[in-house]
């Protein structure tokens, strides 16, 4: 296998979940544009306020969200782009945990002492007078 197509080692992995997680920031971004109440003003042509930055999420009581200050809409885009990618990050290394967990599998299933195998039913254990 070439190094290009390597895949990565579960210790990189976490590493990598580290340094996402501590920059990631929960939720959906979305952007609105509004009018505002002032006659005359330009936003009642077609030139509406905006963008006005916005983040939902679904909490305990429901979906709910919250304004985001112009100053910080960068630093919010990164933060939910971090989260985006560490959820890329635990499926990869889900995955390789699956991997790992079936190269262990035993290719039959447990047996008894007696060489019986345990979901065998047994004569003495089903209940025939039906």
């Amino acid at each position: 296998m070439s190094i290009t197509n390597a895949q990565p080692t579960p210790e990189a992995l976490l590493r990598r979940l580290s340094r996402l997680a501590r920059r990631s920031l929960f939720g959906t971004l979305s952007e609105t544009y509004r009018t505002c109440g002032r006659p005359g003003c330009r936003c009642h042509q077609g030139h509406k306020h905006g963008p006005h930055l916005y983040v939902s999420f679904r909490g305990p009581n429901g979906t709910t969200g919250y304004y985001v200050p112009q100053a910080l809409a960068e630093p919010m885009r990164a933060g939910v782009a971090a989260w985006q990618e560490l959820q890329g990050v635990l499926r990869e290394l889900a995955e390789l945990n699956r991997q790992r967990l079936w190269a262990r599998k035993p290719t039959r299933g447990p047996r008894r002492s007696d060489g019986s195998s345990p979901t065998r039913a047994t004569s003495h254990l089903r209940d025939d007078s039906a």
